[in-house]
């Protein structure tokens, strides 16, 4: 599945990519920033990072780890919907 997300800013466009891997699930991203060299990130987690006093799903770990990942960046949760 392929997705896209531009910042509040509007100076970032993100393409985010989900792989479904042996190894588990992850993102292939790819922002855009204006005047600068696109950039490429891979996100994912480990088993340490889903230990929480919530149950969540695998799914909802690797989407906050996204959000996270991304907010160096401008993005915000509701960018990313």
């Amino acid at each position: 599945m392929i997705r896209t997300a531009i910042n509040k800013l509007g100076d970032t466009f993100a393409t985010i990519e989900t792989v479904n891997s042996d190894a588990g699930p992850f993102f292939n991203i790819r922002l855009s920033r204006e005047e600068l060299p696109d950039m490429r990130l891979q996100v994912a987690h480990s088993d340490i990072e889903k230990r929480t006093k919530e149950e969540i799903s695998e799914a909802e770990v690797l989407e906050r780890h996204l959000v996270q990942s991304l907010a160096r960046f401008g993005f915000t949760r509701g960018d990313l919907k």
